[in-house]
């Protein structure tokens, strides 16, 4: 007994050890694109360096990966979509996490059809949706399977679990080239369930908790992803003829959307008191980013430089700074313009007017770091992980 005592104080002690060696890290890093070259840079936002930098097909915009830390780039020009794996994986043990960092990678070619889009991971899946041929690529686990939608047009496709399994919502259009104006949900066998057509110029998508929104003419249409069941939230009455969602960000730790509202405004919704907060800007909008895990906040770009800070409990602006030059927002996608990124106590704002990256921090705007990247960086998404080293 007596040794065996000493043998448990020893292991103890060697656990007590190993615990306190153990660092809790942050860290954030994001992908940038450029605006007029088929490159993807990774930076880390916590240190400024340049982890790596890849050659692609052709620019394109970014999204959300199916697993964490991936990011997707659809290239509409060469008709393919890249997965960058930004190396930052979490490996869950019960009362922690450990966190892994490893060099950046490039997944390519990952899907191929023309005109990719929309590009959207759920449920473990990524499906991406293409504009040419209205096809459908999910992949999952190394395979993949195509799927089509009733005609080609400007869709997406969002997929889901549910309780009765997985699912496939797929936007529908009355003829090729035409707006959406619905969507129906799909099985795994892309057979279809069911459809629903009160969605008009159906643009913009985003999920909050279990809550799938859709930006529509007349309002946001909403599925519930555990029952399958479908609701609309109407704009607010008086809402001025062409004013709607067209792109939408969802929150993690608060249930709510936020959006873009017209070219000179922002709009909040409570989807649970089925509410609107419409908040007017100063000047236009150039772009605006929420942190999914701070919801609370949102960031919104002026054609003046200046960028808000949006309170989204409150619908109000509380805290504005200039960060960039003047941008025009006359010469459509030709010109390129900042993209914002928000994760981790940190908003990315590109400036490809100065080929630079800039860092600031969320609850002050205050900058934190200038990170020169060749070129004209233009779309940016940022992702934060925490996690133990030992």
């Amino acid at each position: 007994m007596r040794h065996f005592r000493l043998l448990s104080t020893t292991v103890a002690a060697l656990a007590l050890a190993g615990a306190a060696q153990a660092q809790t890290l942050h860290t954030v890093r994001a992908a940038v694109t450029d605006h007029a070259r088929g490159s993807v840079s990774v930076v880390d936002l916590t240190t400024g360096e340049i982890l790596n930098r890849f050659d692609t097909g052709s620019p394109g915009g970014l999204r959300h990966g199916a697993a964490p830390g991936q990011v997707s780039l659809a290239q509409g020009q060469a008709g393919r979509v890249d997965v960058v794996d930004l190396g930052m994986a979490v490996h869950g043990h019960g009362d922690h996490g450990d966190l892994k960092l490893s060099t950046p990678r490039l997944l390519p070619r990952v899907a191929e059809g023309p005109k990719p889009s929309h590009v959207l991971g759920g449920d473990g899946r990524l499906a991406s949706f293409f504009d040419g041929d209205g096809s459908v690529v999910i992949a999952s686990a190394g395979d993949t399977t195509r799927l089509r939608a009733n005609v080609p047009h400007h869709g997406l496709a969002y997929p889901f679990h549910s309780a009765a399994g997985p699912r496939l919502m797929v936007s529908h259009a009355a003829a090729a080239g035409e707006r959406p104006g619905g969507v129906m949900l799909l099985d795994e066998q892309g057979k279809e369930l069911t459809r629903n057509d009160d969605c008009p110029m159906l643009h913009g998508e985003a999920i909050s908790g279990r809550v799938i929104g859709l930006g529509c003419g007349d309002g946001v249409l909403l599925l519930n992803t555990r029952t399958q069941a479908f609701r609309k939230v109407p704009y607010p009455a008086g809402t001025e003829s062409g004013r709607m969602v067209r792109s939408l960000v969802g929150g993690s730790d608060f249930h709510l959307f936020a959006g873009d509202f017209g070219p000179d405004a922002v709009t909040i919704l409570d989807p649970d008191a089925e509410q609107f907060k419409v908040v007017e800007l100063p000047a236009r909008r150039i772009a605006f980013t929420m942190d999914p895990q701070r919801a609370d906040t949102m960031f919104v770009l002026t054609e003046d430089g200046q960028m808000h800070r949006v309170d989204t409990l409150g619908g109000k602006i509380v805290g504005s700074a200039r960060v960039v030059q003047r941008y025009a927002l006359e010469g459509g996608s030709s010109v390129a313009r900042p993209r914002l990124s928000a994760a981790g106590g940190l908003v990315a704002v590109t400036d490809p007017a100065r080929s630079r990256l800039l860092v600031l921090n969320a609850a002050t705007l205050a900058p934190q770091r200038e990170i020169a990247i060749e070129g004209a960086p233009l779309n940016v998404l940022a992702i934060a992980a925490s996690g133990e080293q030992h």
